[in-house]
Parts: C-alpha cells; sequence; structure tokens
C-alpha cells in the first residue's frame, strides 16, 4: 500500500524480508540487534527486548546497545559501529536508550508533562477507536492518559504495557486503515495517491519502522503521524510552515535514531561523552516536544475538554528551525570523534532522508491538489458571487429573529434561564458524547423560547467562536419561518457565516442553477447541502437549535426525520423545544441519543424562574406606573401566587397592568383569573361586552385567518375600518389596542401576542369570532382584495417610464402605492381556494362575475405588481401554476389522444414532489399495485419536439421566436410551432443528409446546407424551394445570412467558404486558405467581417468585401467545429473537440477564455442576443450554459440520450433550442435549467 507499509513489518526483520543480510550494515544491526532475543507478548505482536538476564529492562524497552547477551554479541560484533553502540553509555548499560531518557526528561517539565498526556490519551482515545469501532470507554482513556505518570517502581511493566499497546495499534492503523478524506462532498484516498508517488521515489520499505519498531519512545512519535497526514489536505497559510517542519522531522527520524548508536562508541572520553550524551538526548527532546506539538495542534478541537495547555502556533517555523540548528551543532560537535565508516553511514542516511522527505511533501503536494474541488471556484468565486449566493439561499438571519423576539418579550433574564445550565439533563447532553439531542418540551408559556435563547448566548460566550452555534426559530404566524425548509435555510445561512469555506457547499449548487433553493425542489436541495456540511471532517464542534417545532406548519415530519439522523454526527449536538405533542415525540422516537427535559417534571425550578420574572416586571410596573410598597407587593403576590408556572401568563396581565394608575391596580388585578385559557376567555368577554366589539371581532376574524401577519395598511384593505383612520397610523394602533392584548404590533406589522393566543381563537372562541363560519370569513377578505386591487391597480403603478427598467433597480415611491394591496395581490387565489368556492363564491366565477371582470380590466395590471412584489413575497399558487404548466406540456400528446389518460399515466408518471400528482392523489388508479419509480422533480425538459426518423444536426429560431426549424440526417428539414410543438411544415428536396438551417432575419426566407453539395432556399410560408445553390464540390457543412440578408455564407468540406447573392443565386465571392474540413460559418452584425472554423484546429476571421483573410485564431489542440459572433462583434466563441470552448478578442486575436466543463466533443456553440450567457452543446448528452465574463458553468441541461449536434437562443434569450442524435429538438428555460417543449407529433 505504498510508504506506509513502511511502517511494520509484523515482527520479521525488515532486511530479512528484503531478502538481504544485516551482518554488513551496522546502522541495521544496531537498530534490530534486539530480535535476537524477542519474546511475544501475550495480547499483541510486539515485543519487548530482554537483558541477559531474560528480565525487561526498566522502564521501557531499548533498541540499541541494550542488549547484553552473547548471542546478541556475535551478531553484532561483525561490525565495528555495532559493538561501540553496544556499550555507549552507563544510561545505555542500564537498559535506557537516549530517547526514554529525553521522553522522561521532557515530563519534568510540567506543561510539557501536560502536552505528552494528553498526547497519549489522544492516542489511545483515537486508536482504540479505529481498532474497535466504538469510542474508548472513559476508565480506558484514563488510564492511557495516565500511564506515564504510574509509579515506577511499582508499575513499570504496565506503563511500558499500555506504551507498547498505542504503538502496536497506532502502526496497525498506519498499515491497515485507508486513509480518506473529505473535501466539498468529494473522498479522497491519500494511499492511493502514495502509491504514485512511491513510483517517482521509493520511500523504502524499512525506512522509518527499522528504526523506531522497538523504541516506544521514538516509535510513539510516528505513531502520531498516523493521526496527522490524513489533515494535510487542506493546510492554511499557517499550517504550510507546521507542515513544512512535520515533513522534516519525519523524513528524518531514520537519521536521528541511527545517531545514538554512530555518535557515541565506546572508547570516547568520558568528559566528551557527557558532553555529547547531553547534546543528543536536548535534539531528541526538541524531536519528541515537535512532534507531540504537531499532533496536538492538526486535533486541537478534540483535545480540548482535556487538554487545557496553550501551544504557540505563531512560531512553529521557529520551532522547525530550532531542531535543524541542534542538528548541526551536534553534527560539528561529534565530526571529529566520529569514524570515516559512521559519518559515511550518517551521512548516507541524510541523503536517504532527503529523498524521502520530497516523496512526503509530494504526497501532501498531490494530495492537496487532488482534492481541490474548488480550482474552478477559485478562479471564478469572488466576494461578491458568495454574496449573491448566498442572497439566493433566501433565509431569514435568525439573529435577528433572536433579537426581536427578545424585544417583543420585554427582554432576556438571565436569572430566569440559569436554572437550566445546572440541569442534570443539560450537562448530561454537554458533556456525554453519547447524548447528541436535548428535547426541551412544555406547554404554551412556560418560557421554552427564552429558555433556548439564553442557551444560545451561554454557548456563544463560552465557546469564544471555537465552534458553531447555529440557530432557527419557527413562528407560525410567518410564513417565512414557519415550515422545515425555512430551517434549513437557517440553519445553513449561519453555518455558513461561521465557517465560510462551507460557502463551496451552496456554490456547487448555485451555480448550477440559481434556483436550486427556491420551489417544491428547495427542501431536497437544502437537506442535501446540510448532510454534505455536517459530514465534513472540517466541521468545527457544532451545536444546533430549533425552537418551537410545533409552530412549523409544513414539512414538519420531514423536519424530525432530518433531526433524529443527524444527530448521530460525533461532532453536532441538538436541541429543540416544542409543545408537548404526541406527534412530535413520535417523529423524535428513533433518536437514540436523545435527552427530552419535560418542563412540567421540573415544575420546581420553572415556578422559580417565573417568580424572578415576576420580580423583574413588577418592579418596572412600580416605576412605571409609581406604586407605593403596599401596591407593589400586592401585585407582586398576586402575580406570583397565580402564574402557575406559567411566563405568559405574567407578561400579559403586565401588559394589561401598563397603563393603569397605581391606586386603580388592586382592583384592577383581581380581574386577571389564573391560568392562559381564563386569561384569554376574560380579555375575550371584555371585548366582545364593548362598544367596538364587532370592529374588533373583525380584526381578530381577520388576523387569525390570513397566511401572514399583515401591515395597518393592509387591515384597512381587508377591514370596514372607522373614517378617518386610513393612513393615520395612530388612530389605527389604537383601534388594534381594542382587541386586548391578543394582537401585537411591531413597525405597523400585527400579530397575535402568542400562537396559543391565536388558538384560543381558533379552538375556544370560533363562535363568537366566526359567527358564520371561518369560510365567510376567506370570502370577505377574497371580495375585498379584487375590490382594492381594482380601485389602486393601474399600467406604471410605480412611474418607471422605461420598459426596459430593470427590476432589480425597482425602489417603491414613498408613500407606496401597493402598500395596501400588498397582501391582496398575493394571497386572493388563496382565500377563494379556502372559502367553499361553490357555496360562497359560485356567482364570482361566473361569465361577467368579480374575477371575470377584474382579469379582463386588471390582468396585466396585476401581473406587473406582481412583478414588482417579487423578491419581496412570493405565494403557493405561483408554485402551483408553474407545476400545472409542466404537468399540461408533459403529458399533452397523451391527454389529448386518451383523455382518461390524465387520471392514469399522467398522474403516476408525474414527480413524486409534483403539486398536481399530491393534490389528485385520490384520483390515481387503485389497480396499479406498484408505481414506477419517478424522480422528486421534473426533469430538466418540459417538451421534446419528435418527428425526425435520424439524427438532428441543426435547429434554429426565426427573429420573432414563433417558429423553430430543424435540420435532419432524414435529408429533411422541419419548421416546428415552439408554443404547440405542432410541426407545421415539413421541406423535402435534399438528396442527402441536411447539415445546417439559417433563417433570414425578417423570417421570410429559410436557408439549408446538405451533403448532397447544395444550399437551398425555401419560403417558410409556402415551403417551395426558391433557389438552390451549386457550386460547392464536396458536402456543405454550415451556412448562415447576413443580417440585411443581401448575402449568404456557406462552408464547406472542400475547405472554402462561399458567400452567395441570395437575389439571384451568384457566387459571389470564394474564400481558401484552410488545409483541412470547414465546419462553421458566422457573420458578425454589421457584415464587415465573416468568421470560419476548421477542422486544421483553427479559427479564420475574413472581410467579406474584399476576401482576405484578416486574422487567424490558434489555439484549440483539436478539430474546431462551430464559431458565433456576441451580437456586438466584441467578442468570438469558438467549439472544439478538444472539448473546450473558446472566447476570442477578434480585434486582437487573442484567447480571453477557455471554458471548460464538457467531457466530449463540443460541436456547437452560441450567443445570447445581449451577450450575457453562452450555450454549448456536446458529444456527452448535455448542454451547458455559461457566464462569459467570469467563465463560470451556470447550468447544466441533461435530458438528451446522445450526443448533442447543434444548440440555438430565441431573440429574447428566454428560450434555448437543442438538436440531437437522438432524432429530437429540445426546447429548454434557460433561466431554470427547464426543458419546456417535447413535442410527440409529427406530419
Amino acid at each position: 500500500m505504498g510508504w506506509l507499509k513502511c511502517i511494520r513489518h509484523r515482527g520479521k526483520n525488515p532486511a530479512k524480508a528484503q531478502g538481504r543480510s544485516t551482518r554488513h550494515d551496522p546502522v541495521l544491526v544496531s537498530a534490530n540487534s534486539s530480535q535476537a532475543n524477542i519474546a511475544p507478548r501475550s495480547k499483541h505482536s510486539s515485543t519487548y527486548l530482554k537483558t541477559a538476564d531474560g528480565i525487561q529492562s526498566d522502564p521501557v524497552p531499548v533498541v540499541a546497545g541494550n542488549n547484553s547477551s552473547p548471542k546478541a554479541g556475535e551478531d553484532v560484533s561483525q561490525s565495528a559501529t555495532g559493538e561501540q553502540a553496544a556499550n555507549s553509555t552507563e544510561g545505555l548499560a542500564a537498559g535506557r536508550s537516549l530517547w526514554d531518557r529525553a521522553y522522561n526528561d521532557l515530563k519534568k517539565d510540567n506543561e510539557a508533562l501536560e502536552r505528552i498526556n494528553a498526547y497519549e490519551r489522544l492516542l489511545r482515545e483515537h486508536l482504540t477507536e479505529v481498532q474497535r469501532n466504538v469510542p474508548a470507554g472513559p476508565n480506558e482513556s484514563d488510564n492511557a492518559g495516565n500511564a506515564a505518570n504510574q509509579d515506577r517502581k511499582h508499575d513499570t511493566d504496565t506503563g511500558r504495557e499500555k506504551l507498547a499497546d498505542i504503538t502496536e495499534l497506532g502502526l496497525e492503523y498506519m498499515e491497515k486503515k485507508k486513509i480518506s478524506a473529505t473535501l466539498f462532498g468529494h473522498e479522497f484516498v491519500l494511499q492511493d495517491v502514495v502509491e504514485k508517488v512511491a513510483k517517482a521515489v521509493e520511500w523504502g520499505e524499512d525506512y522509518i519502522k527499522d528504526a523506531v519498531k522497538d523504541l516506544p519512545y521514538a516509535s510513539i512519535v510516528m505513531v502520531g503521524v498516523s493521526l496527522v497526514l490524513p489533515l494535510l489536505k487542506n493546510p492554511t497559510a499557517a499550517e504550510i510552515a507546521s507542515r513544512d517542519g512535520f515533513a522534516y522531522v519525519t523524513s528524518q527520524m531514520r537519521y536521528y535514531v541511527a545517531m545514538e548508536p554512530l555518535l557515541l562508541p565506546a572508547d570516547m572520553e568520558s568528559d566528551l561523552k557527557d558532553v555529547l550524551i547531553g547534546c543528543l538526548k536536548d535534539l531528541y527532546k526538541l524531536i519528541i516536544d515537535f512532534q507531540v506539538r504537531t499532533v496536538l495542534r492538526f486535533y486541537r478541537d478534540r483535545i480540548k475538554n482535556f487538554f487545557r495547555g496553550t501551544i504557540d502556533y505563531d512560531k512553529w517555523a521557529e520551532k522547525a528551525d530550532g531542531i535543524k540548528h541542534e542538528e548541526v551543532e551536534l553534527f560539528q560537535k561529534f565530526d571529529k570523534a566520529m569514524s570515516g565508516g559512521s559519518l559515511r553511514k550518517l551521512k548516507g542516511l541524510a541523503q536517504e532522508a532527503e529523498a524521502s522527505r520530497k516523496a512526503l511533501n509530494e504526497l501532501v503536494d498531490i494530495a492537496r491538489n487532488s482534492l481541490r474541488f474548488a480550482e474552478k471556484m477559485d478562479q471564478h468565486m469572488s466576494d461578491t458571487d458568495n454574496r449573491d449566493c448566498l442572497e439566493s439561499l433566501g433565509a431569514t438571519d435568525p439573529r435577528l429573529d433572536k433579537e426581536r423576539i427578545e424585544q417583543e418579550k420585554g427582554g432576556l433574564l438571565r436569572d430566569s434561564y440559569c436554572w437550566v445550565l445546572n440541569h442534570v439533563d443539560f450537562q448530561r447532553w454537554r458533556d456525554d458524547e453519547q447524548s447528541q439531542l436535548l428535547w426541551i418540551r412544555g406547554d404554551p408559556g412556560k418560557g421554552k423560547t427564552m429558555l433556548l435563547c439564553g442557551i444560545i448566548d451561554e454557548l456563544i460566550n463560552s465557546t469564544a467562536h471555537t465552534a458553531n452555534v447555529s440557530f432557527f426559530f419557527c413562528q407560525a404566524t410567518r410564513a417565512h419561518i414557519n415550515n422545515a425548509t425555512a430551517a434549513l435555510r437557517g440553519l445553513i445561512y449561519m453555518l455558513v457565516k461561521q465557517q465560510p469555506s462551507f460557502i463551496s457547499y451552496l456554490r456547487e449548487s448555485y451555480d448550477d442553477g440559481k434556483r436550486r433553493f427556491e420551489g417544491v425542489n428547495a427542501w431536497v436541495a437544502l437537506s442535501k447541502i446540510f448532510r454534505k456540511m455536517l459530514g465534513d471532517p472540517n466541521l468545527k464542534p457544532t451545536y444546533l437549535f430549533i425552537d418551537a417545532l410545533d409552530e412549523c406548519t409544513t414539512d414538519l415530519d420531514r423536519l424530525l426525520d432530518f433531526i433524529q439522523n443527524s444527530a448521530t454526527h460525533s461532532s453536532v449536538k441538538w436541541i429543540v423545544t416544542s409543545r408537548n405533542w404526541p406527534s412530535i415525540e413520535k417523529g423524535l422516537k428513533e433518536a437514540t441519543h436523545k435527552v427530552p427535559l419535560p418542563l412540567e417534571l421540573n415544575e420546581e425550578s420553572v415556578s422559580a424562574a417565573v417568580t424572578i420574572y415576576v420580580r423583574f416586571k413588577v418592579s418596572w410596573l412600580a416605576q412605571r406606573n409609581e406604586y407605593d410598597n403596599q401596591t407593589r407587593d400586592a401585585v407582586y403576590h398576586y402575580m406570583s401566587t397565580n402564574a402557575h408556572g406559567t411566563f405568559l401568563w405574567v407578561a400579559l396581565v403586565c401588559q394589561e397592568l401598563a397603563n393603569v394608575s397605581g391606586w386603580k391596580a388592586q382592583k384592577k388585578l383581581k380581574t386577571f383569573p389564573p391560568g392562559l385559557d381564563a386569561l384569554y376567555r376574560r380579555m375575550m368577554d371584555q371585548i366582545c361586552d364593548s362598544e367596538d366589539a364587532e370592529l374588533c371581532k373583525k380584526i381578530l376574524a381577520v388576523i387569525s385567518v390570513v397566511y401572514r401577519p399583515i401591515t395597518l395598511d393592509e387591515l384597512v384593505a381587508l377591514v370596514d375600518m372607522p373614517n378617518g383612520s386610513s393612513g393615520n397610523y395612530k388612530v389605527l394602533a389604537e383601534i388594534v389596542g381594542l382587541c386586548g392584548s391578543f394582537l401585537t404590533l411591531r413597525k405597523h406589522s400585527i400579530s397575535f401576542i402568542h400562537q396559543s393566543a391565536k388558538d384560543f381563537i381558533l379552538e375556544k372562541a370560533s363562535e363568537e369570532i366566526f359567527s358564520f363560519g371561518i369560510e365567510d370569513i376567506h370570502h370577505t377578505i377574497f371580495s375585498r382584495s379584487l375590490q382594492v386591487m381594482s380601485k389602486t391597480l393601474r399600467r406604471d403603478v410605480y412611474n418607471l417610464s422605461a420598459p426596459g427598467f430593470p427590476i432589480d433597480q425597482v425602489q417603491p415611491p414613498n408613500p407606496d402605492p401597493l402598500a395596501a394591496v400588498r397582501y391582496s395581490c398575493i394571497y386572493w387565489v388563496d382565500h377563494l381556494r379556502d372559502c367553499d368556492p361553490k357555496k360562497n363564491a359560485n356567482e364570482d366565477l361566473q361569465g361577467a362575475g368579480s374575477i371575470d371582470t377584474f382579469l379582463r380590466r386588471d390582468y396585466l395590471h396585476w401581473l406587473e405588481a406582481l412583478s414588482l412584489l417579487k423578491g419581496r413575497e412570493t405565494s403557493p399558487l405561483i408554485g402551483r401554476v408553474r407545476d400545472a404548466t409542466r404537468f399540461i406540456l408533459y403529458h399533452k400528446w397523451a391527454i389529448e389522444n386518451s383523455p382518461l389518460q390524465i387520471y392514469a399515466s399522467a398522474l403516476v408518471f408525474s414527480p413524486a414532489r409534483s403539486i398536481t400528482r399530491n393534490q389528485f392523489k385520490k384520483e390515481e388508479p387503485k389497480w396499479i399495485i406498484r408505481k414506477p419509480a419517478i424522480a422528486d422533480n421534473w426533469s430538466a425538459c418540459l417538451q421534446t419536439l419528435e418527428g425526425h426518423s435520424d439524427p438532428v444536426l441543426s435547429v434554429a429560431w426565426s427573429h420573432d421566436a414563433t417558429r423553430l426549424a430543424s435540420a435532419s440526417y432524414d435529408k429533411t428539414v422541419k419548421i416546428w410551432d415552439p408554443a404547440t410543438g405542432a410541426c407545421v411544415l415539413m421541406l423535402e428536396g435534399h438528396s442527402s443528409w441536411v447539415s445546417s438551417v439559417a433563417w433570414s432575419h425578417d423570417a421570410t426566407r429559410l436557408a439549408s446546407a446538405s451533403y448532397d453539395k447544395m444550399v437551398k432556399i425555401w419560403d417558410p410560408a409556402t415551403g417551395a424551394c426558391v433557389s438552390t445553390l451549386e457550386g460547392h464540390s464536396y458536402s456543405v457543412s454550415s451556412v448562415a445570412w447576413s443580417h440585411d440578408a443581401t448575402r449568404l455564407a456557406s462552408a464547406s468540406y472542400d475547405k472554402t467558404v462561399k458567400i452567395w447573392d441570395p437575389a439571384t443565386g451568384a457566387c459571389v465571392s470564394t474564400l481558401e486558405g484552410y488545409s483541412g474540413w470547414v465546419s462553421s460559418v458566422a457573420w458578425s452584425h454589421d457584415a464587415t467581417r465573416l468568421a470560419s472554423a476548421s477542422y486544421d484546429k483553427t479559427v479564420k476571421i475574413w472581410d467579406p468585401a474584399t476576401g482576405a483573410c484578416v486574422s487567424t485564431l490558434e489555439g484549440h489542440s483539436g478539430l474546431v467545429s462551430s464559431v458565433a459572433w456576441s451580437h456586438d462583434a466584441t467578442r468570438l466563441a469558438s467549439a472544439s473537440d478538444d472539448k473546450m470552448v473558446k472566447i476570442w478578442d477578434p480585434a486582437t486575436g487573442a484567447c480571453v477564455s477557455t471554458l471548460k466543463g464538457h467531457s466530449g466533443w463540443v460541436w456547437s456553440v452560441a450567443w445570447s442576443h445581449d451577450a450575457t450567457r453562452l450555450a454549448s452543446a456536446s458529444d456527452d448528452k448535455t448542454v451547458k450554459i455559461w457566464d462569459p465574463a467570469t467563465g463560470a458553468c451556470m447550468s447544466t441541461l441533461e435530458g438528451h440520450s446522445y450526443w448533442v449536434s447543434s444548440v440555438a437562443w430565441s431573440h429574447d434569450a428566454t428560450r434555448l433550442a437543442s438538436a440531437s442524435s437522438d432524432n429530437t429538438v429540445k426546447i429548454w428555460d434557460p433561466a431554470t435549467g427547464a426543458c419546456v417543449a417535447i413535442i410527440k407529433k409529427a406530419i
């Protein structure tokens, strides 16, 4: 398995394993002389050295020079260096290597001791997980971490055993385990890349293991290598220095280990020997400490719970330089004392280390480069692109939601939530790696939301940005944050804000199609993206919060399923809150690591928190209303006695008392019954008994059924308000205040004080509020919406004047004429649907009814208003209409020919997430037991034009886009109606394949080129061939009209381009100069230039007036098959079988951009009229749409089953047509990537 196998030979002598003797290799002999007396351990294959007495040395095994066995002595006596090493120092004679002494000396320093303990514990825990595939138990981890601290007199063998265990696990890990890494969703196996490196630079199989396999204190350093290597794939600038030092020290290990036996001969003077031993030991200490620091540096997130020390990352390069400096000084000191053989051997090892270091650095470079999925994005991605991508996510900023909620609830009071921080269930969730989901549940008003806000604040403060804290607040009364998809948007948004590199996951989908995050498939796209983020190996410890799951009104089941499935990631912890709903409990049932925290079972803590809250609110009331002490105490006593652990009850009572004078407070206080429902009932009774009862009930009715909170302006449009109130926000706010404490007003937006207030209205006050049924309220809103829209909407309501004024530059005027009708424009159809139309809106639906009248008069005005509101608000209606359109177009042929197929194949073969299919699911045939597997969303193609019997080679739009022409191998040209998909005309006359087709600008003529060597000009109105142009001596491959239609150009395999006068049929010019077939020809818009492409790999630009070649563009490495001008002629695009599209500056001949992405021959290229997009068609069965300014691929259109030969834009760029060898033409919506036409009808 490449170089990693060099770490371990399973107890065999590495030299013998390679078929060579160790007898004349002093370094290998000394490093492995202990093999003679190795005795296997009972649990692992790694071994201990024995002394002459057979007793294990103290405190750790020794490799070099610690064996006094006669047999071992005979083995090493063949080498003087080996003998010298065998009797080097008193430390070695006592059975202790300098590595051992360096390791133990480091432990005498408290700071270094903490690092080494953390290092050993990390290795033990990580490698135990690898071996057992389960986390290490706490006792195991503690023992591993404390092994180095055990009493040497009593626990020497145990400490050595544990150290050897760690080493053995690490060696097995480095040899066996596929070290893989995932970057931007792509898994990469490092060993596979390393094998490529090993072919160029063989990192000898005995390189490291020969040196360190029996030295626990040296080999434990190398075990850390197995943990660090997978992390070298994405180094930052600071990590590069660390990586360089790591590579250097790692590659030098054999050199370092050999120093001890080579540099300390037995006959060295004792004074010099003592000095040199000290120097060598100091070097070993530096090496061990550096590698320990390296591992801790890369695993800093994992060790934070048990390592509190600090590592100075800023001086990493200095630490590596220090080792190199010490190494040089040591060599200089030893130089004179060394024998020639030892010096040569050490220099040889230094050369091997240099080669190994190159291999390791090459590994790092290859691994990093191979994993660079982001290379394309690095070229094209800017801060603006990232902002646009994040903005397209359409997420609310949960941080602002949190701030708003806290303000609405009167501020966050720490003393009212801090109890949970000491709660056993919370601490279990926080500290236990197996407890990854905390579910806080309780009845309405128990303070769940503010409790979560407090936990979030505490966590943010305690982690100090070392962890991700991502949260989302569901609110049923707000459409943009009351569904599962919105929750994912918010969590992803916050995660990207904290780990900006994760924008790459969004960009991957965003660049393929900017609307991936919209519509019915948004959940599918976003959940995939979020799973990839949570599975990223670079993910920091992450805490995810969702408040009020019970207020997720759409796709709650999906959200619950996602939560419980993602609560298995080791680096992710969840907290969710909700009411005590059985459906939520059932949805989280499968979450194996769930910790429930029911507030009802913690009544004492909650009540104490509420009491603190009461004290705070009463203090506020007393100051505001100037209570005396008696009043203050009375209010406090009543509220604390009757709150019953409910924050909301306290908040509502305080709101009622806010404007009550102190002397009235005690009397008013007695009117507030304990309990939320009782309080709501009292508030409702007061409303019904007031003189404004009818107005208040109308307001409450409307607020109860609208699909989002409405503004004061919109309220006036939907409810009959008193005269003079419209536009007077002070009066309107006063009127809303008449509705008791049910409603709250914030920035002119009206909503319920709490979801429980709305529930009370709908469930327990419906008779008072909806006296004629809730459907009647829906009809009232529908009717008043039509009325107010009819009065308000008009042409150019914002006075933009210019027809081309872009929507992204529109700023609403002040006052905004659409302010009162914004809600009505979006939701009037939804209220019509929910009003029971047969009963309440029968007359409205009749001819000359209100709907008919509105659409006849104001339909275009309404569409204008919808466009102006686009981006600020969307309606389910839009998605429903889009889906219905797709449904009709996709199943058009089947429905037209067999009406009842609408209930059979049309439903069954529609996507699983189709709104139409799900709406009418009950209509699906009952006799179909096993339904076909269908994709979740509509395919990219809405309509396919079928009728040709052979491959289609060319496609072209008429200028007004009312007709589409196609040319085929079947020797015909077909003219299609793209609106219906019908083939309206078939032109026959060519005797061979038709290769190209082109419309004149006024669409009165159509030209076609053929392999029969001819060009024909047709009258598309009658189908008559009006002219045949002959002159080419070989197949004609391409034809193009000048903009004024006074000239026609043709390209041929006879290596020429001909220019014709279509009025007379005369050839006015023949352009020669190519050495290969000419495949394509195109006019500039002003007809002053003509471009042609050839199989000789060049593009030529001609002056058609003189016939001169003014420029030859070279750069493609393959045949050039297509060429196209931008409308302003400042750019020229070419396509080639080298799989690339090139964009040229025709003025200079320079290639300004190369577009890469196709995996096959690119056959065709075409510009949109405004030159903001470029389309290409390829052998790889796809059409790609590019941004020519950046070179980014904006979308890939898939749907053809064979190579795509031609592509063409409609003049307004709203449609894109493609022709393919699958015998079809497809029409696409380039804005969405959807294929909008598949026509299954032919003449």
